[in-house]
């Protein structure tokens, strides 16, 4: 009878562990879905971020914090996927190669200036910064399109990249303006 004893213990425990981590999931989850419905792209935000460990994570204050940094990581992976891409095109298309260096060194700066301006002030608690980081991502997005349009009077390329990092962008400042 005494060995059972701890055997009924840790199975209490297991039990009580389960339900404390479902229910914490089923609260960011809530998180999740009610945050999203603030923000311009709801599938998009609820996509991003259910994909991502660290929203069911997330706790007390700090929550809708970890949600911006979750968004504004997507925008930073969605820029080194477009960095990529006008690598290739200036590859096989050498004509392109004064807008796509233009576009180049617009999302440089979402990389180098704009989201690493965000991350920051996200984890400082000055989400003004943050905010304004991802303005600055549009802006850098619409360069590279209106630049490539100027010198080649074609479709963008790279436009359904751009209408994603736009979209992606919009929603981590809908997030970050909920710490404001």
């Amino acid at each position: 009878m005494r060995n059972l004893f701890p055997i009924l213990m840790l199975i209490t425990n297991l039990a009580l562990n389960n339900d404390n981590n479902n229910s914490n999931n089923n609260n960011n989850y809530n998180l999740i879905h009610a945050t999203c419905r603030e923000t311009p792209y709801y599938s998009l935000c609820h996509t991003t971020l259910q994909s991502d460990p660290r929203s069911y994570e997330a706790e007390g204050d700090d929550a809708i914090t970890t949600l911006g940094l979750i968004m504004v990581d997507a925008v930073k992976s969605k820029s080194i996927e477009i960095m990529e891409k006008i690598k290739e095109l200036e590859k096989s298309n050498p004509e392109w190669r004064v807008p796509l260096n233009q576009c180049y060194v617009a999302y440089n700066a979402v990389l180098r200036a704009d989201v690493t301006v965000a991350v920051e002030a996200l984890k400082k608690g000055v989400p003004k910064f943050a905010e304004d980081g991802m303005d600055d991502v549009v802006v850098e997005a619409q360069t590279c399109e209106y630049s490539f349009n100027y010198y080649n009077k074609l479709d963008f390329p790279i436009s359904n990249l751009s209408r994603e990092i736009i979209e992606l962008s919009k929603v981590a400042k809908s997030i970050i303006r909920m710490l404001l």
